[in-house]
């Protein structure tokens, strides 16, 4: 007998014939003896598809965990983007993807129009994403995100590439599911379910507002089909324009500084804190490094320090002390730099873009019962982006040449030359100055990204015999070009400020007239991805019986290829070099200030997939499913998992479900392929930390430990798939046919996930070979240093280990490094009731947090056993390997409720969505204490009504997003709030009209 929960999917999905699988099951066969009423249930559960098994027509979609979202339901929330809708689901993590975070990744991002999917916050990539039962290509661009003590690639379908106003239901299974549909679904599978056999015309439009933005939003949504040749044939068609207005820093008070620190609360442990001073020192009024001792030419002491150094200032500064022309002043080093606010330039939290979506669907049956199904898309945006204006890599600073037109130092005759008495002793042929902590400001960066992407695919099915069989071909290609304007470039730079003309580039005007435009250049990157499939599957509904009815039987095979490119400027992948003065070049340096060198890269694999499951009713009340699968790859080794999964009905009104499944993440494309690759981060060397403390330098005067530091990667062939094993259990109660409870508890454990060691962990690795081998000298080969000085060499005698120098770079290459751990649990409850004053539906979905850990392994180990005997202190943080659990955005908790209500041709919603607290590491206080961002719930409220206007069914939809302006708690982070997690744009309104014709 089914239960409610069945009973009400079939009631609500009864509609979708052609729609493929999402959820992982069990069977669930009827007796022969059962009542009429029941077969009446058995027959509308033929109509849908089996969710979680590859067999169709099983009746068991109530056997495992899983979030459905209707079109009714994305309807009444008012949402207009993928990224949006996955905000919604309490199971889903952060959108690493979002443009409020990306700035600090520039070209190497993926901007533009996407989102990616995050399940249980286990990384993106570890979810799988279908359309209609089949993979979905993924994005045409990738970035990375820390897995371990670094940053490794990574990369997702876009959540945005499906317009949410054209699905008939989004679900989302909440396990491993690699046994049934294949690699990626490790911590769960999203399927999109779009309408493909629709008849008539529905034209929809909304207008958005938001109270304190100037931002608007349109969309416009068609939806047309027809049926043809009596019946047998239908073609119907969705299409989706969609408009969104920037936002800038500058539309809200809130962001318009980035300094952040007066809202900080009083008395708070951060009072004051400076981190969260988001500005930059690096201005157009920058720091200067004399190249000649500064002694011997008359300056130490009256313009510049004992160093030779000086910084610059605008006229009328406090800490002017000497005038260099009529913008700037210069000053003794020391006084601080002159900061530069990112947010008052304007800067964009949100990016304008254009958006549209088409979709055809072809649906014939032959004379002989054989079904064709043809699906055909093609989507496109257009995003414009502000951005702030980039600095230099401090470890490849540029130089004023001597006879540089503006330099104060130039030579003699120089009309920009300080007059002879103020600088007596600097020769006639002028000094050369090494140019520190400034930025190219003059023009902010802007970003056009032009992404598009397409897919066609041809299936057929029918019967042969007692088989049930399927087959389908499907390619998708995604495309993205990523144009900044406003980069600058090194080697047009480098002229400039050696030109002793005054066409030469001035870094002394403040920006004003300085010839900026002769080194700006645009920079592109362009990327393609592509995916072709083919699969076959034969379905037997009853190969024998068993006590509780026939076995279900599949057996299939599918093949699909895969491929990636991404092509970088000229400038960045090495075709047109830049050297710096230091002779540092390619692959260390690019031609683009402020940017890291990246090769061209691209890949391929094939993959060949074995499959089988089997649909097994044991017992009238207990009913089991069995599947395994064999994928083969081209590029590495070959991976066998198995699932099994119970349902029990011990009565009615009682099920209990559960599943132990093996899943699997192959390597993505990039860390498998990617050529050399340069990144630099500022980075602190705790070898040079543990020479500082233990010999005699505790305020690092001779040291200098924390610097921009340079981390060289590449792909790896030796890298196996990331495995992991799932099991989840969990009761569900039905006491009344309204009222529906679940409980489901899981965990997923990770192993051979693909990171990075991370360049802070290698300089630890590098100490704890010194301080093992003692006068041997052993060291961490991967740490590349430069030969260290005399006063480097005392300091670390006098601590005791090997002398070490400055680091050059650091060796890191992907590999299969660590185990992850992830547990918790989710709670529903589901109640629908029709009262007198209407219908009305409570949705709640919880997801509980109880573990998250990453274990170290490998390299990583050995740190933590060095620290664990001692060798190594407590207070050297070994990055990456530790309780993830609530760190940076790991929410514990997250709740979304919905309260729907109808009557006639009047309805209203409420719903609520509630992020629970987590800490930003970066902030926790030396004694420990953690900086919490507190929980954050926002609710949305929408009514509607349905009329005919001259005879068109039309509604009318009005909806508060954000009711209460709820805004986002303090962070420190670009625009002061953390964007991963929460959005800061406040409230606003829609107006939604649709007509069905």
């Amino acid at each position: 007998m089914l239960n409610k929960i069945t009973k009400a999917i079939c009631s609500k999905y009864s509609s979708s014939l052609t729609m493929a699988t999402l959820l992982m099951a069990y069977a669930s066969q009827a007796a022969a003896q059962e009542q009429e009423s029941t077969k009446k249930d058995e027959a509308e559960v033929e109509k849908i598809s089996v969710v979680g098994s590859q067999i169709r027509g099983g009746q068991v979609s109530e056997a495992l965990a899983v979030s459905v979202f209707s079109a009714e339901d994305i309807a009444e929330l008012g949402i207009d983007s993928g990224d949006e809708l996955l905000d919604m689901i309490p199971e889903n993590g952060q959108n690493f993807f979002n443009e409020a975070a990306n700035i600090s990744g520039g070209v190497n991002s993926a901007r533009g129009d996407v989102g990616a999917y995050n399940l249980r916050n286990l990384g993106t990539g570890n979810t799988l994403v279908l359309l209609n039962g089949r993979r979905m290509v993924n994005a045409p661009t990738y970035q990375t995100e820390e897995v371990g003590g670094s940053f490794v690639p990574v990369n997702s379908v876009n959540s945005n590439a499906i317009p949410v106003g054209g699905l008939s239901r989004l679900e989302v299974l909440r396990d491993g599911a690699s046994a049934i549909y294949g690699a990626d679904a490790v911590a769960g599978v999203v399927n999109n379910v779009l309408k493909t056999d629709f008849t008539g015309l529905n034209v929809s439009v909304r207008l958005k507002e938001f109270e304190h933005l100037p931002r608007d939003d349109k969309s416009l949504n068609v939806e047309w089909g027809k049926d043809f040749n009596g019946g047998r044939t239908n073609v119907s068609a969705y299409f989706n324009y969609y408009d969104r207005g920037r936002v800038s820093s500058l539309d809200d008070p809130r962001w318009a500084s980035s300094d952040f620190r007066s809202r900080i609360p009083a008395g708070s442990a951060w009072e004051g804190d400076t981190a969260f001073r988001n500005d930059t020192a690096n201005s157009l009024y920058g720091q200067y490094d004399v190249v000649t001792r500064a002694s011997s030419v008359g300056l130490s002491g009256t313009l510049t320090d004992s160093a030779g150094e000086f910084e610059t200032y605008p006229i009328g500064d406090d800490r002017c002390q000497y005038a260099i022309n009529d913008y700037i002043c210069g000053g003794i080093d020391g006084q601080g730099t002159y900061r530069l606010d990112y947010n008052a330039m304007g800067r964009d939290l949100v990016s304008a873009l254009d958006r549209t979506n088409l979709f055809v669907f072809v649906n014939h049956t032959f004379e002989n019962g054989t079904e064709s199904f043809t699906e055909m898309s093609y989507y496109t945006s257009d995003s414009n982006l502000i951005r702030h204006p980039s600095a230099s890599f401090s470890t490849s600073a540029l130089r004023v040449g001597a006879e540089n037109y503006y330099n104060p130092f130039g030579p003699c005759g120089s009309p920009n030359r300080l007059p002879d008495d103020v600088i007596p002793g600097v020769p006639c042929e002028g000094l050369e100055l090494i140019m520190d902590n400034y930025r190219f400001a003059e023009k902010p960066r802007i970003i056009d990204v032009s992404q598009d992407s397409y897919r066609f695919l041809q299936g057929f099915r029918g019967l042969w015999n007692e088989w049930e069989w399927e087959t389908a071909f499907a390619y998708s290609k995604a495309s993205s070009s990523d144009v900044t304007h406003n980069r600058v470039s090194n080697t047009l730079m480098q002229e400039a400020l050696f030109d002793s003309t005054a066409a030469a580039y001035n870094p002394f005007s403040g920006g004003v007239n300085n010839n900026i435009e002769r080194a700006l250049v645009d920079v592109y990157r362009d990327g393609e991805t592509s995916l072709t499939t083919l699969d076959f599957k034969m379905v037997h509904p009853a190969l024998f019986e068993l006590p509780g009815g026939q076995a279900g039987f599949l057996l299939g095979v599918d093949w699909r290829r895969e491929t990636f490119k991404d092509d970088r400027d000229p400038r960045l992948d090495g075709t047109i070099v830049f050297t710096d003065w230091e002779g540092d070049t390619y692959p260390y340096v690019s031609d683009i200030v402020n940017s890291s060198p990246t090769p061209d890269n691209e890949g391929s694999r094939n993959v060949t997939s074995l499959f089988t499951e089997l649909q097994l009713p044991v017992f009238d009340s207990l009913d089991v499913q069995l599947a395994l699968r064999y994928e083969n790859f081209s590029d590495v080794e070959d991976t066998t998992v198995g699932k099994v999964a119970f349902g029990w009905h011990p009565n009615d009104y009682v099920l209990v479900r559960g599943s132990w499944s093996e899943a699997f993440r192959a390597p993505n494309l990039v860390t498998i392929n990617e050529e050399i690759v340069a990144r630099n981060n500022t980075r602190t060397d705790w070898t040079c930390i543990y020479a500082a403390e233990n010999g005699g330098d505790p305020d690092q005067d001779v040291l200098d430990c924390v610097n921009s530091t340079q981390r060289i990667a590449q792909g790896s062939s030796n890298l196996v798939p990331e495995d992991s094993t799932n099991t989840s259990v969990g009761l569900v109660l039905t006491p009344t046919e309204s009222l529906t409870f679940t409980v489901d508890f899981w965990s997923i454990e990770k192993n051979n996930t693909i990171g990075l060691l991370g360049e802070e962990n290698h300089t630890l690795l590098d100490l704890v070979y010194r301080l093992e081998s003692g006068a041997a000298c052993t060291t961490n080969s991967a740490v590349n240093r430069v030969d260290a000085t005399a006063d480097q060499i005392a300091i670390y005698e006098a601590a005791g280990i090997c002398p070490a120098g400055d680091i050059k770079y650091i060796d890191d290459n992907y590999a299969n490094l660590d185990t992850r751990t992830v547990r918790g649990y989710d709670i529903g409850v589901y109640y629908t009731e029709t009262f007198d004053f209407g219908k009305v539906s409570v949705d709640y979905n919880g997801s509980f947090l109880q573990k998250f850990e990453q274990k170290a392994g490998g390299d990583a180990q050995k740190l933590v056993a060095a620290q664990e005997s001692g060798l190594l202190s407590a207070d050297y943080p070994v990055a990456g390997f530790a309780d993830l659990i609530g760190k940076n955005g790991n929410q514990k908790s997250r709740h979304h409720m919905k309260v729907s209500w109808r009557k006639g041709d009047w309805g209203a919603a409420v719903s609520g969505n509630r992020i629970g607290s987590f800490y930003q590491d970066d902030l926790t206080l030396e004694d420990g204490t953690r900086y919490v961002i507190p929980a954050m719930t926002t609710y949305d409220a929408s009514v509607d009504f349905r009329t005919a206007i001259y005879d068109v069914k039309t509604r009318f939809r009005f909806g508060i997003k954000n009711l209460t302006d709820a805004r986002a708690p303090l962070a420190d982070d670009n625009f002061g709030y953390f964007s991963d997690a929460h959005s800061d744009l406040g409230r606003n309104f829609y107006l939604d009209i649709k007509a069905e014709f």
